[in-house]
């Protein structure tokens, strides 16, 4: 058995080996991704339709699509309404494309992975099964194999998805003002630093709890299976004791990876929200001939980027 203190995998490795278990399930992983890009797009489109909404409190009756034949008669005071839901519909399809889709990817991995490591444990030689515990050998088909490939899927989709978002909002900021955009642009570095940094935190605590997931499951199967044997040696104390310090080790581990995760995501949040105060006194001191519609688009579109 790896110690949990042992160097682990890199991600990118990890994601590679588990791609190649991915061949049979191109054709649903490629409609996902399809999904998660329809999906990004509508992330500036719902910023855009602010501007317009913005500008037509002040003329409902001004015209959106002056220069588009059959919708150059469409009025504003018609027009954000119908585009809100036209918006609402093809991000409603994008989701469904792309976490259905990715979801039935993730639970035949599940099923293959299990698959395959039961049959290895088969053919493996008996001083295997004398120097490994039971309780590990059946946590790794449980409850690492879903681990690992729902880590590996969540991945996926903050890549996919979440990536696709920051480039078509990114590149709606670009559009609207390249200069302010620029000055968000200063802080990537910084996040950079601090996700990466996290990452590394998350992969070793996250081999620590498949560790003593095992532990559990070890002390729970070996007391069932052995009943007999503790209650005729009056063992059930100590047995208590065992499973009660087991499954404590496992929360104690699961509470330091929530730690990690409910410390860092306020201190990320205070970067961006730092940086988008200041792009917020930029934006009102260099307004320039924007309109207010300009404006609320820009900023509406800028905060959609600490969600990503």
């Amino acid at each position: 058995m790896t110690s949990p203190d042992s160097p682990a995998p890199s991600s990118l490795k990890i994601y590679l080996r588990l791609l190649s278990y991915v061949r049979p399930y191109w054709g649903m992983f490629a409609v996902s991704i399809v999904g998660f890009v329809i999906f990004a797009s509508t992330q500036p489109m719902l910023a855009g339709i602010l501007k317009y909404f913005v500008d037509g409190l002040s003329n409902p009756e001004a015209v959106l699509f002056p220069n588009v034949p059959y919708l150059k008669d469409l009025q504003l005071l018609m027009a954000v309404p119908l585009l809100i839901i036209l918006i609402a519909a093809w991000q409603g399809l994008g989701s469904f494309l792309g976490n259905y889709y990715l979801a039935k990817v993730s639970l035949g991995l599940v099923h293959d992975l299990r698959v395959e490591l039961f049959n290895k444990l088969l053919v493996l030689p008996n001083r295997y099964f004398d120097t490994h515990n039971s309780g590990h050998l059946i946590s790794r088909i449980t409850f690492n194999v879903t681990m690992v490939t729902g880590a590996a899927t969540d991945a996926i989709k903050v890549v996919i998805r979440e990536g696709l978002t920051v480039v078509f909002l990114f590149a709606y900021l670009l559009w609207m003002n390249w200069k302010l955009t620029l000055v968000m642009l200063a802080i990537l570095p910084l996040i950079a630093v601090m996700v990466s940094s996290t990452s590394k935190k998350f992969r070793k605590q996250s081999k620590k709890i498949q560790v003593a997931m095992g532990d559990v499951t070890h002390v729970a199967s070996e007391t069932i299976q052995g009943y007999r044997v503790v209650r005729s040696f009056g063992g059930e104390s100590y047995e208590k004791r065992r499973f009660a310090a087991a499954s404590q080790g496992n929360t104690d581990k699961q509470l330091r990876m929530t730690k990690t995760g409910a410390v860092y995501t306020p201190m990320l949040q205070l970067v961006i929200y730092t940086a988008m105060a200041v792009l917020m006194f930029l934006v009102l001191f260099l307004r320039g001939d924007a309109t207010a519609g300009d404006l609320v688009a820009y900023i509406t579109a800028a905060g959609l980027l600490p969600k990503p």
